[in-house]
């Protein structure tokens, strides 16, 4: 049984999938140091990637899913969030159409998304980095799991703004990056924005 574990969380798609997600989560954590129009660029490459390895992660069975703990705390989701508003302000709002045919739309926010994104993609890192068979293993299943049931949505929501963004004559910061010594998570605050984007 240990043999099986050991080829099933060091396969081919796992690591591949394992990667992407730790280049995700160093994006965002990384994002002050970007302009906004870098970021955009990025991470509108980098998602549809994820969104392909998420896709064709192994269906496994979890083995101890009473000893997961949630790795990112509240605080921490928090600080992604204000710094992605930060990094988004004046392109952060959109609105989403969920069905056309009834005209359902709703208020949504990319910095929410990605902060979302990176919760359950930083859980999964952690809780693999751990190097036991059964925990990564159980990583795998809850990361597949909440992919399915939301942020797999979440993600195709975002590159779709993104796309409209980068490629539909959307004016974007190119000037907004910090420098290395600038640099300081704890200053940062987040800014209102009253701008919309419409996606029809």
């Amino acid at each position: 049984m240990e043999r099986n574990f050991e080829e099933l969380v060091y396969s081919e798609n796992v690591i591949g999938f394992t990667a992407l997600a730790t280049e995700f989560c160093n994006l965002l954590d990384g994002v002050a140091l970007m302009s906004q129009k870098d970021f955009i660029d990025k991470s509108h490459r980098l998602l549809p990637l994820i969104y392909l390895k998420a896709i064709i992660l192994p269906e496994v069975e979890a083995e101890m899913p009473e000893m997961i703990d949630k790795e990112v705390t509240q605080e921490e989701w928090e600080a992604v969030y204000k710094t992605m508003a930060n990094k988004l302000v004046g392109v952060d709002a959109y609105q989403e159409v969920f069905d056309s045919l009834i005209d359902d739309e709703q208020m949504s926010s990319l910095s929410e998304g990605f902060a979302d994104i990176y919760q359950d993609l930083k859980d999964f890192v952690l809780l693999y980095n751990m190097g036991t068979a059964e925990i990564m293993n159980d990583a795998i299943w809850e990361c597949k799991k909440n992919f399915k049931e939301y942020w797999g949505q979440r993600l195709v929501n975002i590159t779709r703004v993104l796309h409209h963004l980068l490629y539909g004559g959307v004016s974007l910061n190119e000037k907004d990056a910090l420098s290395q010594e600038d640099f300081d998570p704890e200053k940062w605050e987040k800014k209102d924005s009253d701008d919309t984007i419409g996606l029809n």
